[in-house]
């Protein structure tokens, strides 16, 4: 999703975590690094939201 500030924001809710959604996440992250490193397509940034009810409250931090 594209922010207000301009970055992009890949999102992942989730509940519960195993080693594949950290495996997964760490993949994100990677490629959001070489995306930002590679700097044609803006500013990306990935996050992970554990409980919906913080959704708002991290959604305003970013």
């Amino acid at each position: 999703m594209r922010l207000k500030n301009g970055k992009m924001l890949v999102l992942e809710v989730k509940g519960e975590e195993d080693d594949q959604d950290r495996a997964k996440y760490q993949a994100a992250r990677r490629w959001v690094t070489a995306v930002n490193n590679w700097g044609r397509l803006g500013v990306w940034d990935f996050a992970v939201c554990r409980d919906p009810q913080m959704l708002g409250k991290m959604m305003a931090a970013f």
